[in-house]
């Protein structure tokens, strides 16, 4: 039995309080009517906890807003949700469309810096983030005691004459549920070998980010990815106050996992309602890297928290090395994570001693 309001009530005793399920728990699609997002479709998700978020169909299946108890937990950037028809492909063109949100995906053949690579040029961060969904499909049902809510879809990055790697995404949460789980899939859906580089950009924002919160999480190795960041490294767990002319710090790391091969990473705020935390569950096989985008500035006050399955481009070095991640044919590749809120101290404790636990 879901436990809602501080309640443990049967399906039956649940409905017999409400008229719809939609006045506890829902998934709403929508489409939005003004601004640069104008024509977009979204879907608002509420679990009835206090955990609410909005889906983005027509951007990878992505997750943008994200609140719990009226805070905001993602950091939303100054472009506000922009439709994928805005897209820029080149160099650094990504920036315009980059909202922010909890979950934006990169990929889906290239993630990182602009780059080139085989007489073909990349753009930051891919295509994978401008790319609508089709088939999708929102579930609301009640199975075993349990209201469960989910949504799927399916993305597909093609050009003529080059690959097709296709991406089918299944977003899933409960009633009572401070949980979000994302299940991908990732196909190559064409006739040749294709390139298949992942990664989850997690952006965390204020009120969870500020002065007091740290970033949690074990690792066998750490490497900065600039100069600059290396003058920040002792203190990459430590967050401050927005700071002008803050310059961004990025780091890759090797996470640790537990017995169960996953790894986890939280950002820990001890003085928000008395505690609160978001943490990022993920299989270390799927996604042996995190990195980590450190930007204290002035509006880009944000932690990325970003699982991968390769280290950052250059290409040509991730394929000297043996780091390209690479699909034949038909070949596929499963990646789950796993978002949490935690609220109190005896949550927060608990969430240390399980990261803390990471040995391998």
């Amino acid at each position: 039995m879901p436990e809602i309001f501080g309640l443990n009530l049967k399906p039956a005793d649940l409905q017999a309080r409400v008229g719809r399920m939609d006045q506890v728990a829902g998934a709403r699609p929508f489409v939005f009517d003004d601004g640069p997002a104008r024509g977009m479709r979204g879907i608002d998700v509420w679990t009835g906890s206090g955990l609410e978020f909005t889906v983005l169909p027509d951007r990878c299946l992505d997750i943008g807003a994200c609140r719990f108890a009226g805070r905001a937990l993602a950091w939303q950037s100054s472009t506000g949700d922009v439709r994928p028809e805005r897209y820029d492909p080149h160099g650094f063109g990504w920036l315009r469309m980059f909202h922010g949100g909890l979950v934006t995906t990169c990929g889906l053949r290239h993630f990182g810096a602009p780059d080139s690579d085989g007489g073909e040029s990349w753009g930051l961060h891919g295509r994978a983030s401008s790319l609508a969904a089709e088939d999708v499909a929102v579930h609301r049902a009640w199975q075993g005691g349990r209201y469960l809510l989910s949504i799927r879809g399916r993305v597909r990055e093609a050009e003529v004459f080059k690959s097709t790697v296709v991406l089918e995404r299944t977003i899933s949460t409960e009633l009572g549920s401070r949980e979000i789980r994302i299940v991908d899939r990732v196909t190559n859906a064409g006739h040749a070998t294709s390139t298949a580089m992942l990664l989850y950009h997690i952006n965390l924002g204020w009120p969870l980010l500020s002065p007091e919160s740290r970033l949690l999480v074990a690792y066998s190795a750490i490497k900065p990815v600039t100069d600059h960041a290396a003058t920040g490294l002792r203190q990459h767990c430590r967050m401050q106050q927005p700071t002008r002319g803050y310059g961004e710090m990025v780091y890759t790391m090797e996470p640790r996992a537990d017995r169960r091969g996953l790894c986890r990473a939280a950002l820990v705020n001890p003085g928000l309602d008395g505690g609160t935390a978001l943490s990022v569950e993920w299989p270390k096989a799927a996604l042996p890297y995190l990195m980590q985008w450190k930007m204290m500035g002035q509006g880009t006050y944000v932690l990325g928290v970003e699982p991968a399955n390769c280290p950052f481009p250059p290409r040509a070095e991730l394929r000297k090395s043996g780091k390209m991640p690479s699909l034949a044919p038909g070949e596929a590749i499963r990646v789950s994570l796993v978002l949490r809120v935690h609220c109190g101290r005896a949550e927060l404790r608990a969430l240390e001693k399980a990261v803390g636990a990471a040995r391998r």
